[in-house]
């Protein structure tokens, strides 16, 4: 149910979850999804949804990496925004990262080592990624 969850309820009913709304731009097993955030999706966890059909790609936050550079391969599955609130838990840090929609996505990291290699702070521009078979593709 936390990893495979088959509706935007389930998913976000058991723990945090970002959810992408978007529209189908290439459907099947690998889709990909012009998400209204103003990014391109590539996910390996496709759905029966056709070309054009709206979408929502969910994803946990601790699916999602944050960096102050830009990815190598920022063409798919990296957004950037503005690290709008942080949350230091001890073992983990939570980010929450107002992107250029208004929406305001959440990432979770570890805290493996005493400092953080490129550290942010409130305000920062910050960009979000993930692999394509981190979150999972939902049709309702």
């Amino acid at each position: 149910v936390y990893e495979a969850p088959n509706s935007r309820f389930i998913a976000d009913f058991i723990g945090s979850v970002n959810t992408f709304e978007g529209t189908v731009a290439k459907a099947g097993s690998s889709m990909e999804i012009a998400a209204k955030a103003g990014f391109t999706i590539a996910s390996s966890n496709g759905s029966d949804a056709a070309a054009g059909s709206t979408v929502w790609f969910a994803i946990r936050p601790e699916k999602m990496k944050i960096s102050a550079s830009k990815p190598k391969d920022a063409a798919t599955n990296a957004v950037e925004g503005e690290v709008w609130d942080i949350a230091y838990l001890g073992d983990m840090t939570t980010y929450n990262v107002k992107l250029a929609d208004g929406m305001v996505a959440k990432v979770a990291t570890v805290n493996a080592s005493r400092s953080a290699a490129e550290p942010l702070t409130w305000g920062d521009r910050a960009w979000l990624s993930f692999a394509p078979d981190a979150g999972i593709v939902l049709t309702r």
